[in-house]
Order: C-alpha cells, then sequence, then structure tokens
C-alpha cells in the first residue's frame, strides 16, 4: 500500500469508510462462501479417504484441519468483530467529518493487527505440512512457533514502517 494513500485514507473519513466498505463487501462476498465451501469439501473428502476419524492418525493431515480451523475461527469471530465496530466507528466519522478518538484506537489496535499478519505464515505451514506429509508433530509445532514469532514481529515492525500519523501536505496530494 502507498504510505500517502494509507495516511490519505486515515485522515479522510470519505475515504477511509470507502476502504472499509470495500473490505467488508470482500469478504462478505469471497472470503467467507470461499472458507465454507472450503470447509464442506476438506470434511467431505477427509471423510471419505480416511474412514471418518482415521485422519487423526496422521500428524501431518491433523494438523492441517487443526489449523484450519483455528484460521477460521479467528477470521469468523476476531475479523469480523473488528471489522464490524471499524465499519460502525466510521460512520460515525463521517458525520462528525473527522476521525474520532475511538476510531484512532481502534486503527491501533494490536490483536486484529497480529491476526491479520498470522494469516500467511499459518498458510504456509498448511502447506508444507500437506507437501512434506511428516510422520510426527515436530514439523508443525516447530512451524507454529515460527509463524506466531513472524506474526509477532510484523505487528510490531510494520506499523512503524507506515505510521498512522498526521499527514504533510505532500501526503495529501
Amino acid at each position: 500500500m502507498d504510505v500517502g494513500f494509507a495516511i490519505a485514507a486515515s485522515t479522510r473519513p470519505p475515504l477511509f469508510a470507502e476502504v472499509v466498505r470495500s473490505i467488508a463487501v470482500f469478504y462478505d462476498g469471497l472470503v467467507v462462501p470461499g472458507d465454507v465451501l472450503l470447509f464442506l469439501s476438506g470434511a467431505w473428502m477427509t471423510a471419505e479417504a480416511w474412514g471418518g476419524w482415521g485422519f487423526m492418525q496422521n500428524p501431518w493431515l491433523a494438523g492441517m484441519i487443526l489449523l484450519f480451523l483455528i484460521e477460521f475461527v479467528e477470521g469468523n469471530t476476531v475479523t469480523r468483530l473488528y471489522f464490524m465496530h471499524l465499519r460502525r466507528l466510521t460512520k460515525e466519522a463521517l458525520v462528525q467529518g473527522a476521525a474520532t478518538p475511538e476510531l484512532i484506537r481502534a486503527r491501533q489496535a494490536q490483536v486484529p493487527t497480529f491476526t491479520h499478519f498470522l494469516d500467511l505464515p499459518l498458510l504456509l505451514l498448511i502447506v508444507s505440512l500437506g507437501a512434506i506429509q511428516p510422520g510426527t508433530w515436530t514439523q508443525f509445532l516447530i512451524g507454529a512457533i515460527c509463524a506466531l514469532a513472524v506474526a509477532t514481529a510484523l505487528t510490531l515492525w510494520i506499523p512503524r514502517l507506515y505510521p498512522w500519523g498526521s499527514p504533510t501536505k505532500n501526503d495529501l496530494h
């Protein structure tokens, strides 16, 4: 994302409201239906191939399913609740014509930022478990620790690169 756009979006309520609305449309229109389809088809294929709970004997497959469930629950709780809250606060900011203190605090929330940055490392771990198919839980545990470390590092580092501070004249043009 362009730094100037990020700062302009954070200081101009109409632009920020449009960004939040676009994310909500994308999430509700593509992500949620895709997750449900993936869950249903994956559950059916796993039950067919492994005879019900037989997949639990394979750490790689059980780990993939566990990680998918964690991501599914996180995406439909933390992320959904955060964007519903952000949408409400953005509507209030539009009425007032400026970012409210509540909106500024909500944008700086650490938990949604962390879960956002956790998505890709966990996806990489899911793919690696399916590709390598380890017979023990070692890869799962090391990968989970690494995913948490990467998400933590990105949560601390990225906001410093793209601060939500006051824009300069050049940022708004």
